[in-house]
């Protein structure tokens, strides 16, 4: 499956999620553990410019596709990337986004070998600075 029909698949998704009318959506999807584990969080703006929160309740082949993806890229030699953000309209028009988040690359290393919540927000503040309110 290659990266284009990983898209469409993602927008069909998404697509289906969106029931009432909406003007676009925007999709962020994590890449953790590798490519292993997927997290998405999503928006929309409805006709009078409201934010909504998207469900996320996609089906499982969409996960195994985006870490198709996260692994094809990696392959490819692509630049490291631990965030992709897609803007969709409903005439399907979209863009994609790479991006590469060292914060959440540490955050996960630090809970993958075994810490706590505790210690990583010490370690958080100290690389990171305080979260913002």
């Amino acid at each position: 499956m290659n990266a284009n029909a990983i898209y469409e698949l993602l927008i069909d998704s998404v697509m289906e999620n969106l029931k009432s009318q909406w003007t676009i959506a925007r999709l962020n999807v994590q890449f953790l553990s590798e490519g292993q584990d997927i997290e998405f969080i999503g928006t929309y703006l409805d006709p009078a410019g409201e934010v909504h929160p998207l469900s996320t309740d996609f089906p499982d082949d969409l996960t195994e596709a985006m870490q198709v993806l996260y692994q094809a890229r990696k392959r490819e030699s692509l630049p490291r990337a631990n965030k992709l953000q897609m803007d969709l309209t409903p005439a399907g028009k979209y863009t994609v986004e790479y991006k590469w988040d060292q914060e959440i690359q540490d955050e996960d290393e630090h809970f993958t070998n075994g810490g706590t919540a505790r210690e990583w927000q010490a370690i958080r503040e100290a690389k990171y600075g305080p979260l913002p309110d």
